[in-house]
């Protein structure tokens, strides 16, 4: 196993300590795997059976993502991991932190007296942000409700996004320069050929301050300043940012991290 994940960051000790193994033969599921002290794994199969894989996946919060426990002979693709949803809010919840790698192994190389390997991990959530400027001088002082959609519920142990369709509506505020900034939401990657679309919604009379309340559409958006739609890959923390004083209302992306240089916290 390696220390480092697959852009050259620690794992973390909680992430390591949570980390579960699966022996999948054959595309079917045969055994957890559990390590040694020193973070390695040792297996022994028969080639004959077919090609092996080994699936790692460790979080520092092994709470926070619903994993699936196979039963002996499930087939890797029929098994998942799933966002949780949070029992007092509802929402859709993700460690930023889920890791998932894969290390293969044929069946010729399984009669050798050893072959050693190293199993790469991989960040699977994106992180992503939105900041809507000018929200409040083109459509009024009043509550709104940020929502993303374009997601997926669920990855399987053959790393393929897939599941239900989900959205998430992550809190905002409006900062000191009245831009209006959610909290950071952690998603699976989109799914191939789906793409991410912002939301904002706001009560029919621009009283109720309840989030169930604001059921009207102000408007939505989902391409980038080329006429792109915008998708989100694996280790991914990006900023959405919309100014409806465009004439268009499109999706300016950026990496967070880049943001964040060019505003003034106090």
């Amino acid at each position: 196993m390696s220390q480092t994940d697959s852009v050259g960051n620690a794992l973390t000790a909680k992430v390591k300590g949570n980390m579960m193994a699966y022996l999948f033969i054959d595309g079917k599921f045969d055994r957890i795997v559990t390590s040694d002290p020193d973070s390695s794994y040792k297996i022994s199969y028969d080639g004959r059976n077919g090609n092996a894989s080994l699936v790692a996946i460790g979080s520092s919060d092994k709470d926070s993502a619903q994993i699936f426990t196979p039963a002996v002979g499930s087939d890797m693709n029929s098994i998942s991991v799933s966002v949780k949803r949070d029992p007092i809010t509802g929402e859709y919840i993700l460690p930023s932190s889920l890791y998932y790698g894969t290390y293969a192994i044929s069946s010729q190389s399984a009669g050798m007296s050893a072959v050693y390997g190293n199993i790469v991990m991989k960040k699977k959530p994106a992180t992503v942000h939105v900041v809507i400027r000018q929200l409040k001088e083109f459509f009024g002082d009043r509550d709104y409700k940020v929502v993303l959609s374009g997601f997926r519920s669920t990855m399987t142990f053959a790393g393929q996004i897939t599941g239900d369709s989900i959205e998430y509506s992550p809190s905002a505020v409006f900062d000191t320069s009245n831009q209006l900034v959610t909290s950071s939401i952690n998603t699976f990657p989109t799914m191939q050929n789906e793409y991410v679309t912002v939301s904002v919604f706001s009560n029919p009379d621009g009283s109720g301050k309840s989030r169930s309340s604001m059921t009207q559409l102000i408007w939505s958006t989902n391409r980038d300043s080329y006429g792109n739609r915008v998708t989100l890959n694996s280790g991914d923390d990006k900023v959405i940012i919309v100014d409806c004083s465009s004439k268009q209302l499109i999706l300016n992306v950026m990496p967070w991290s880049e943001y964040l240089q060019h505003v003034v916290i106090p």
